[in-house]
């Protein structure tokens, strides 16, 4: 059996940083909307473990590769798979692709392997991945709250079209958060589109994006905004025909850029062919 699948990517709409926790982790107040940018997955049964092709090279182990063995682990199953993992969704750019491949597979490996695991016990194994796995199992439109591990779907995604432009600088998260020095005074204030608490530490730490952060602010849109810990960053527009005209000043002024117009989706991947 092989499922292929479309690991879709993620816009942080808004994001705060309230405080950082005992455990090294941050708490965060997120408003999160999952675009048509992804990756192409390929999950195919084997007799050979777990092996994961990816397009790109990975540090440690692939959160894909993981995935599988926590969910195998999880329904006490002794199998194989082949993944292969074709990167669509730019790496370090704060856009998710990692979590959203082992969202993915995730899922696609508990079809695989019958009986199907139920959502919170599935959440409760994505959560253990890492802070932004369980927000692909759902996407949509959603708020994320403690280490992003709790997700909160929304009525309805949103219908707007974005801008999103990815500058050639690779963002790490880690550093990103170390570098946030501004507790949140009120929590309980409503997160602001286009408000990220990391931007000035991506900033201060890659001031390369400065460019591009202006080029972003100049386009006449909703609101704009960087995209978790960066480096990309993204612009909102209430048309199609606005969000390409915005697009094509951005290739045009920074063509060592990757410039794309993204919608929203109601999901976090969508298996798209299955083969016996």
């Amino acid at each position: 059996m092989r499922l292929h699948v479309e690991a879709y990517a993620k816009l942080n709409l808004a994001l705060r940083v309230l405080r950082r926790r005992a455990d090294g982790f941050h708490e965060i107040d997120s408003l999160v909307q999952t675009i048509n940018l992804s990756d192409s997955i390929t999950v195919e049964a084997s007799d050979a473990g777990i092996e994961v092709r990816n397009s790109v090279e990975v540090e440690g182990v692939d959160l894909a590769e993981r995935a599988a063995r926590d969910l195998l682990a999880a329904k006490g199953v002794d199998g194989g798979f082949r993944i292969r993992i074709q990167k669509g969704i730019p790496v370090g750019a704060g856009l998710g692709g990692g979590s959203s491949d082992a969202a993915a597979v995730l899922s696609a490996i508990d079809r695989m392997t019958p009986p199907r695991l139920d959502q919170e016990t599935l959440r409760t194994i994505a959560a253990g991945i890492g802070s932004d796995v369980a927000l692909f199992l759902r996407g949509g439109l959603a708020r994320m709250t403690g280490r992003g591990e709790w997700v909160e779907s929304l009525s309805g995604s949103s219908h707007e079209e974005y801008v999103l432009i990815v500058p050639p600088v690779h963002c790490a998260t880690g550093p990103i958060y170390r570098a946030w020095e501004s507790p949140r005074i009120d929590a309980t204030k409503d997160v602001l589109r286009g408000e990220n608490d990391l931007l000035d530490a991506a900033l201060h730490l890659h001031p390369e994006l400065v460019p591009y952060r202006d080029a972003i602010e100049r386009l006449d849109a909703a609101y704009w905004g960087m995209s978790g810990s960066g480096s990309s960053f993204f612009a909102s527009f209430a048309t199609r025909e606005a969000a390409r005209a915005g697009a094509k000043r951005l290739s045009q002024s920074m063509p060592e850029a990757s410039v794309h117009v993204c919608r929203a989706v109601d999901s976090g991947h969508r298996i798209i062919e299955e083969t016996p």
